[in-house]
């Protein structure tokens, strides 16, 4: 098959070409390299100028970029808005991706600020509605959830052939409005060749590390009082690590270092910065909670999650270190995990079994 993986989101459509590409179909990615993540595709309609002259260069690149939107059998993107929506830019591309091409599918992959069903679940719904309120501090308003985002989104999910969810958190709101272009969730893809496992070896400390993108929403004021806390009760024993907005080849090499990952606090499920995390033998905590692993059908998982208080987010940090004698076991347990249940040509072929039955 042609396929166009319209987007991306921390590498998802990156792994998911591989994998494509491997069992012999024709993929291309068309995206702005997901920002400062920098991570390639085929079409680059992205810009890293800053202020007018950037959101020039964009627009230039979108507009020489839609002739190649077409022909394709699958057409996926990561967002129903994609593209700039001022003079209703994004509306106007997508009405000729649906008219140029067989069939177009969004994969749900976090884009609560654009999409109605997802916010909508998340502020009504969803265990931790905190989750709805700090993704609303940096989208106020929340667009999907606005008369014009509502419009929107009736027209554009009318005319997909289906959703595609990552996690119980993307799925969870379409099955609540009985959406019937809903489609499996299938789990993220990982190219596990490209991502080298190394035993979870201690050095003088144990290093814990916690990314600063997204801090609101990853719970990151919680989890820095945590981990104040256990530094403050173990100095001879723990290392703290911030950091953040690397490129994705950075941050994999930072990871090299680390032997735990604090990931996140509010979502139940887990990100690809957690699969890559898992893939090198690293611990991670935070996700893999029980609606989570219904979702995928799992009995269990070497995530350890979290609650939303500081008081359980040390509580479990204390624990995993109480067990440092066990790092090597615990790290070899994450391979085998995204090994099992990840691999990036397992999940190509369950996306080409969705899409031709969709």
């Amino acid at each position: 098959m042609r396929i166009l993986l319209l987007g991306e989101f921390s590498g998802l459509h990156k792994n998911i070409k591989e994998g494509l590409a491997f069992i012999g179909h024709d993929v291309t990615i068309a995206s702005s390299e997901d920002g400062w993540k920098k991570i390639p595709g085929d079409i680059n309609f992205g810009s890293r100028k800053w202020g007018i002259f950037g959101k020039i260069e964009k627009l230039y690149k979108i507009v020489t970029s839609v002739k190649r939107f077409k022909n394709y059998d699958i057409v996926q993107c990561v967002s129903p808005v994609i593209f700039p929506k001022f003079l209703g830019i994004n509306k106007l591309i997508f009405t000729y991706i649906f008219n140029n091409n067989a069939k177009v599918f969004l994969v749900s992959s976090g884009d609560t600020p654009h999409v109605t069903a997802t916010a909508d679940f998340l502020k009504n719904d969803y265990k931790h509605s905190q989750l709805y309120y700090e993704i609303k501090k940096s989208y106020s308003p929340i667009w999907g959830e606005t008369t014009s985002g509502r419009k929107y989104n009736k027209w554009f999910f009318n005319r997909i052939n289906g959703v595609i969810p990552e996690m119980y958190e993307y799925a969870e709101g379409f099955r609540q409005i009985n959406y019937n272009k809903l489609c499996q969730t299938i789990p993220l893809p990982m190219n596990i060749s490209k991502v080298i496992y190394t035993p979870n070896a201690i050095g003088k400390k144990v290093v814990f590390f916690h990314g600063l993108n997204n801090e609101g929403v990853k719970g990151t004021p919680l989890i820095r009082k945590a981990l104040d806390m256990l530094k403050e009760k173990y100095p001879n024993e723990v290392e703290i690590v911030f950091k953040g907005y690397l490129p994705l080849n950075e941050y994999l090499d930072l990871l090299k270092d680390v032997n735990v990952v604090v990931d996140q606090v509010y979502y139940t499920s887990y990100g690809l910065n957690a699969l890559y995390s898992l893939a090198l033998g690293r611990i991670v905590v935070g996700g893999g909670g029980r609606a989570c692993l219904d979702e995928f059908k799992l009995k269990k998982s070497p995530i350890f999650p979290l609650e939303p208080s500081v008081e359980d987010i040390f509580y479990k940090l204390e624990s995993v270190l109480k067990n440092k004698d066990r790092f090597t076991e615990y790290g070899a347990q994450s391979r085998r995990f995204v090994e099992d249940n990840h691999n990036y040509i397992d999940i190509a072929k369950k996306y080409i079994k969705t899409w031709e039955g969709c």
